[in-house]
């Protein structure tokens, strides 16, 4: 291993052993992570019941981060929504539109901290579903489009350093996202992420890989660990976000 990826990898720990520790602690249940998944109308919000558990499976596993491994799922009108730092939307077909109130309030939630990963589990190029999340963005942000991601950006060495990106599919050799206020608030992957997480009850791979070897799914696997990490410290070599302050933030805004 280098140096640097040493470097790396010893700074993601402290940073997680931070959020787990007593300062977290005082937030109690807070301090594990749960990932939700965004409930929508008009498709399948759930088209991989098992890869958000599977996910945070591997997260407990590999790194200091606590979680909490039960599935749940949440509107965007919900009060709860600010209760988490990290958000998943997933679907292989198209989806209703959000209301201009929901929408309000995923703006909000990204402004004030919040990140949210929206996976496309068709792996299909220009499927319904990217059709339904590049009008859905549109809307969120009109003047703030999506952009690829540059293999610089710190979500590809935030754990594992990354030079790849794969899921169950390759779609697109690149990840997509929305900055706010120099932080990557948005990421959209269309190479169904998901389906190279889930495992079965019995810990089987859930969804055979499309054109791809075990490595692909190794590298789906690392990247949405480095994705959890990101969400968790954001971007850490400029500003040093941790996952307690994010929510205190959430927290905040919802309270006001």
């Amino acid at each position: 291993m280098t140096k640097r990826k040493n470097f790396y990898l010893a700074l993601g720990l402290i940073v997680v052993q931070w959020a787990a520790s007593g300062s977290a602690g005082a937030m109690g249940e807070y301090s594990r992570l749960a990932i939700p998944q965004i409930k929508y109308r008009g498709g399948d919000y759930k088209p991989r019941p098992q890869a958000v558990e599977s996910l945070l499976i591997q997260t407990a596993k590999r790194t200091s981060v606590e979680v909490k491994r039960e599935f749940l799922e949440l509107s965007l009108s919900s009060k709860d929504l600010f209760r988490y730092p990290f958000l998943y939307l997933a679907g292989n077909a198209a989806f209703d539109p959000f209301s201009s109130e929901e929408l309000k309030i995923l703006r909000h939630y990204l402004s004030y901290g919040g990140f949210l990963l929206i996976d496309d589990a068709s792996a299909e190029v220009h499927s319904e579903f990217d059709r339904s999340v590049r009008e859905m963005i549109s809307q969120l942000f009109p003047h703030n489009p999506l952009q690829k991601i540059p293999k610089d950006h710190s979500l590809f060495r935030s754990f594992y350093l990354i030079d790849e990106v794969a899921g169950r599919a390759r779609v697109n050799p690149f990840l997509e996202g929305v900055s706010l206020k120099g932080r990557t608030a948005l990421v959209y992957s269309t190479n169904d992420l998901g389906g190279a997480w889930a495992r079965n009850k019995l810990g089987h791979w859930k969804y055979d890989l499309i054109g791809g070897d075990q490595r692909q799914r190794k590298l789906a696997i690392r990247l949405g660990i480095n994705i959890t990490m990101y969400a968790l410290t954001l971007d850490y070599k400029k500003d040093m976000v941790h996952l307690p302050i994010i929510l205190e933030r959430l927290r905040r805004y919802h309270s006001q």
